[in-house]
């Protein structure tokens, strides 16, 4: 698909109460440092695909809703005019004939005779204002805090400052315009700026801006003609989508997968910029430095770490090892992992989820050379708590003394689960460098999230500090103990043994009960652990599959739960109902927060057939797969090629698989051998096939424990 089929505005119809995605319809270069998009509102939620008015094209690093203005560090909002709305701050404009591209963005005001075009480049973008009518000019105004220092003859010049709460000090985001007419008038009044232009037809604005100094922004303007720069953006775009290729007699399911391809090289974000002699260089957020290297930012690593960095891991290489190489230079400048970068460590979401990104890169062979520093950052956020309990293992020094995170901490139970994946994830890296020792002591240590499993309750329940299990427990109670969930959706989060959860509950038998409960238990909640209704609980209930939230990271993983009970074929319907009943290309596009790629991402894997479960494993779980045909380019120039016959949606189990005309039949493929390329067809059937698959289960530490005691 052609990146100009590609509307910007999926999943952007949204509101505090329900999400359909929480996105915004950004239009930049693929893991642009800018983007950009118009702003229809004034709150956090600041564009709606319906509104029939404007405030102007904003420039804008805000990661998420959720983060809210303050989160939209260094922004700058610029509003053309002409004589009929000279003056005004909110302008009528016409959604329905207007461009919502990633490469470009085009926005028509009928009263005014307006176009105004807006071509991205890497750390600018060309802004074309076309119009018969005279008196043409801009306001210029900032959603945080900023300041216009020079506007005089065709320059524009100024900055913007970060106003995020966590910031020590100010990060300054430094921007120059150059106007290809003079400018007449400059003025200012409560915050805004308006300049006017001398009269032409078209008047064209460049931009460039920087993170480093004016001089660096003036050097970032865009050089090339807008027609060349244009097909240069257009040209990059299109070779991100190249690197997957579906078709199907559904052309709906295809646009669906190329929106949702789009978003997934939207984030991390580049916080760096080049010298003169084209080296890499960024400034310290934390010592207000300018230093060499990579710099990333605007990243949930809670979300992300769980289907985005696998999915670069198949396919995007390049920008990967990069984008690890700039997460290593956060933790040098901040002392900690990043949990979530906007653009400095926030410190949000329990548990440390970058370590599945490493864990995942290490098992992968994935920038080996980074390894060594860090896995020191790994075993420096388990064992040295922050004094704030801000970045690093927010509790540490509670779980290495109890084994758990007592329940008088906020979110205890994830905390503790996520502390005991990310046990395994140092293990992994550790195993990786010969390290065994170390291995030895954080595998065993992955085990803690046993710790809390109570036998009675058949859930993950909250223990005190005395080690007694919390009274009057609720497994549809949300919040407090647990993450964006209850404990239907918690207990199942040990995705690196779940052959260890299963004794727990008994045995096979024991937890394919548990799941069929699970699934088929409606979408109730109580809200004492928040006190009301957060949309992630109406979602849930909207979307109606039972107690499997979809639409949020937590229940990414729980229909593959299945496949270790050697029953894939119950997860299959799941998958498919979920493919195609929850995600769209419209406005309305996720059954849930689409979270910096992640939903994106989930969907991506699970529509080619095939699911990352346990980052750090070094495995996929075979899925559903949901087109006709569907060819991965991988980065190392090799191809897997999915073919699915017999595929209607009545068609909603695997019968049969085969892998170069022979039979495939275990529910798990390993990195190393799917990336040598593979041809699998996959033939649908519309009842259960309980001999499609041997008796094959995915990895779990479980298992491995006692291969390595026996």
């Amino acid at each position: 698909m052609d990146i100009n089929q590609i509307d910007t505005r999926h999943g952007t119809s949204n509101s505090f109460e329900l999400s359909r995605g929480n996105c915004f319809p950004f239009t930049g270069v693929p893991f642009g440092m800018n983007y950009f998009a118009i702003e229809t509102h004034e709150d956090n939620w600041w564009f709606h695909p319906e509104a029939m008015h404007y405030r102007g094209f904003r420039l804008s690093h805000q990661p998420t809703m959720w983060a809210g203005t303050k989160g939209d560090f260094c922004s700058l909002r610029i509003l053309p005019f002409t004589k009929n709305t000279k003056g005004l701050v909110v302008v009528p404009y016409a959604p329905q004939q207007s461009d919502f591209h990633p490469n470009y963005l085009k926005i028509k005001q009928p009263n005014n005779q307006l176009d105004t075009t807006l071509i991205p480049s890497d750390y600018g973008a060309i802004l074309t204002m076309d119009s018969p009518q005279n008196n043409k000019g801009v306001m210029i105004s900032f959603p945080t805090d900023g300041k216009i220092t020079k506007a005089q003859g065709h320059l524009i010049e100024g900055y913007s400052m970060q106003l995020h709460v966590h910031r020590t000090t100010p990060l300054k985001f430094y921007f120059r315009i150059e106007v290809s007419e003079e400018i007449t008038h400059f003025s200012e009044k409560d915050g805004v700026y308006e300049i006017c232009f001398a009269d032409a037809k078209e008047i064209e604005l460049r931009v460039g801006t920087s993170f480093i100094s004016a001089e660096f922004a003036k050097k970032n303007l865009p050089q090339t003609e807008k027609s060349v720069q244009l097909q240069q953006v257009t040209g990059l775009w299109n070779e991100k989508l190249a690197k997957i290729k579906v078709s199907d007699q559904d052309k709906e399911k295809v646009k669906t997968f190329y929106h949702n391809l789009y978003r997934t090289f939207l984030y991390p974000q580049r916080l760096y910029e080049f010298d003169e002699n084209n080296q890499p260089l960024h400034r310290d957020a934390y010592a207000d430095e300018v230093k060499p290297g990579y710099l990333y930012m605007n990243n949930g690593f809670w979300d992300t770490a769980r289907s985005v960095y696998p999915l670069f891991s198949l396919i995007e290489l390049d920008e990967y090892e990069k984008i690890l190489a700039g997460f290593l230079n956060s933790y040098r400048e901040s002392g900690y992992l990043p949990k979530w970068l906007a653009p400095e460590d926030s410190g949000g979401m329990p548990g440390n989820y970058i370590d599945a990104v490493i864990a995942d890169a290490a098992v992968k062979d994935i920038a080996a050379e980074l390894m060594p520093e860090f896995l020191n950052g790994m075993l420096h956020s388990a064992n040295q708590q922050e004094k704030n309990r801000r970045q690093g293992r927010s509790y540490a020094d509670e779980y290495n003394t109890y084994g758990y995170v007592p329940s008088d901490l906020h979110e205890s139970v994830n905390h503790t689960l996520d502390y005991s994946y990310s046990d395994y994830c140092i293990a992994k890296v550790a195993e990786k460098l010969g390290e065994n020792e170390t291995a030895e002591i954080f595998m065993t240590q992955s085990t803690r999230y046993q710790n809390l499993f109570s036998v009675e309750d058949k859930f993950m329940v909250a223990k005190d500090r005395q080690g007694q299990f919390k009274e009057n427990f609720s497994p549809f109670s949300w919040g407090g103990d647990y993450t964006e969930g209850s404990a239907w959706q918690s207990t199942f989060a040990v995705n690196h043994d779940i052959a260890g959860l299963i004794a727990l509950y008994g045995g096979k038998a024991a937890f394919e009960e548990i799941l069929v409960t699970l699934a088929n238990t409606p979408p109730e909640y109580t809200v004492e652990g928040y006190g009301h209704v957060i949309h992630e609980m109406a979602e849930m209930e909207v979307n109606g599959f039972g107690q499997i939230n979809v639409g949020n990271q937590p229940s990414f993983h729980l229909p593959y739960l299945f496949h270790f009970i050697n029953k894939p074929y119950f997860a299959q319907p799941l998958l498919k109902q979920a493919i195609n009943r929850l995600f769209s290309a419209d406005f309305k596009g996720y059954p849930g927060d689409e979270d910096n790629g992640s939903m994106a991402s989930w969907y991506i894997f699970n529509a080619l057939g095939f699911y990352p479960f346990c980052p750090g494993s070094g495995e996929y779980l075979i899925g559903m797969p949901n087109f006709d045909e569907a060819i991965i380019h991988l980065a190392n120039g090799n191809k897997v090629k999915i073919t699915t016959t017999l595929n209607y949606p009545q068609q909603q189990f695997i019968h049969r698989i085969t892998e170069n005309k022979a039979d495939f039949k275990t529910c798990v493929i390993a990195h190393d051998e799917l990336i040598k390329g593979k041809d699998f067809n996959f033939e649908l059937g519309m009842v259960p096939n309980s001999k499609c698959f041997d008796e094959t289960v995915p990895a779990s530490i479980r298992k491995r424990m006692v291969q390595t005691t026996s």
